[in-house]
């Protein structure tokens, strides 16, 4: 199997000691089941303090993760684009500099920095592309395996209950080892992904198993979007990948149109009257409340906004005049990361943002393309990328601290952008070799 991971001098020689597929798999499951699985929610969650031993491991998962990527051989090739990222996080930790609570703010920026950066190292701990698939298989099978292992073994804590402190409604849907039934919904989806890669890169029968398992839990969760958009976003991770000239309109049309049917409605009447006549919830279970008042808070911070998290769930907030108008300031966030961008760094962070989940990965894609690059590995981060964007419309998953989301999310982006690179990195190496070829040749012969 042609491996399209970059192609670095003397990989194999360097994991021959497992250290880094110990390192991988401590770092997806860090991410995939995090260190409060199966939580109670019997409990008020936010009387619930995540221990102080869980920053201490993330931070030395990030140490042992930038040593890794010290190494002459990798360090060139990880948190590309250098420049316009340093760009984007500069922006970001400006508008938390400038923001009502800056030290909470620069603290809240600082680990999300942390999560992308060790997203993009992640990719380079496998030898090859082979080793990946083997080590991504285990890993879902093994979430898999708890979440089903939770339904059956302890249902109190993997399915929801009528005695939930909060949304008791949900009685009776799957939830596995997550918070709530619609982020199992999500990670069955990105499972699903899994699977799919695995039954083109490593063994039909485990592919096809790991797909089939995810999709009968989403349908237990009773996660009615991460449903729709499970065959949705097959479909159109197909365009994309075989017709170049539906990309702009899927991507940069699709997110413009999800948002104006969400978000605008709020603000647009007649789009607000359009939806109801399809005979869908205007209110999108009471979310437009929460749009409006974030959209109100750009209005009111246009160019730095709040400071990363640092608009809701603060006592600036909740302690205001507002909380007498709406409920909408108990909300943990704006359920649309598009709007959170803005809302955390102005609408210039968001532009920013824009053109890092949107416009780089199809350029990514195209010279994939290009040379001849694009295979399973690129389609799984295609299909990752894709319902990552068009589940932000309705959730807010730019630069979350935890959780499989955001951190699958990056894999994507800076898989796509690997793979775009990778001819070059290997075109390189073989110039590399023939220039030292040639600067060993014996005296009095010259090349043709």
């Amino acid at each position: 199997m042609p491996t399209s991971l970059p192609p670095l001098p003397d990989r194999a020689e360097a994991d021959s000691n497992g250290g880094a597929k110990l390192l991988f798999a401590l770092v997806g499951l860090f991410y995939w089941i995090t260190l409060t699985p199966f939580p109670d929610l019997r409990i008020d969650p936010v009387l619930v303090k995540p221990a102080g031993w869980s920053q201490m491991l993330a931070a030395i998962l990030f140490l042992v993760l930038i040593a890794h990527a010290l190494r002459p051989q990798i360090r060139a090739m990880v948190v590309r684009p250098c420049a316009f990222l340093c760009l984007l996080f500069g922006w970001f930790v400006f508008s938390a500099a400038v923001s009502p609570d800056m030290a909470s703010a620069l603290k809240r920026i600082m680990i999300a920095m942390t999560v992308t950066v060790s997203a993009s190292i992640f990719l380079m701990l496998p030898r090859d592309e082979r080793q990946f698939a083997r080590l991504a298989g285990a890993g879902v099978m093994l979430v898999l395996g708890l979440c089903y292992l939770g339904v059956f073994a302890f249902p109190t804590r993997a399915i929801h209950q009528a005695t939930d402190f909060l949304e008791p409604q949900h009685a009776g849907h799957w939830r596995g080892l997550y918070m709530q039934k619609n982020e199992a919904g999500v990670a069955m989806v990105l499972i699903t992904f899994v699977g799919l890669y695995l039954a083109s890169a490593w063994s039909k029968r485990i592919g096809y198993g790991i797909a089939l398992a995810a999709v009968v839990f989403l349908l237990h969760t009773g996660a009615k979007t991460s449903m729709a958009m499970l065959p949705a976003m097959l479909v159109l991770s197909t365009l994309v990948e075989r017709f170049p000239r539906t990309r702009l309109p899927i991507v940069f049309g699709g997110v413009a149109l999800l948002n104006l049917l969400t978000v605008g409605v709020v603000a647009i009447r007649p789009i607000r009257d359009f939806v109801q006549s399809l005979g869908i919830d205007a209110t999108y279970t009471a979310r437009a409340d929460i749009w409006l008042l974030g959209l109100d808070a750009i209005a009111q911070r246009p160019i730095t906004g709040y400071g990363f998290d640092g608009f809701w769930q603060t006592p600036a907030l909740e302690n205001s005049t507002l909380s007498i108008a709406t409920w909408a300031v108990k909300a943990v966030d704006a359920h649309n990361a598009y709007l959170d961008a803005a809302i955390n760094a102005g609408l210039p962070g968001l532009a920013l943002m824009l053109v890092w989940v949107l416009h780089l990965p199809l350029r990514h894609i195209a010279k994939a393309q290009e040379r001849n690059n694009f295979n399973a590995l690129a389609r799984l981060f295609l299909r990752v990328w894709l319902y990552s964007i068009f589940l932000a419309g309705l959730e807010s998953v730019f630069l979350t601290r935890s959780g499989p989301v955001w951190f699958s999310l990056c894999v994507a982006l800076f898989g796509l952008g690997y793979q775009a690179r990778c001819h070059a990195a290997g075109a390189r190496r073989n110039e590399h070799a023939d220039h030292q070829a040639f600067a060993k040749r014996p005296a009095g012969v010259h090349p043709l």
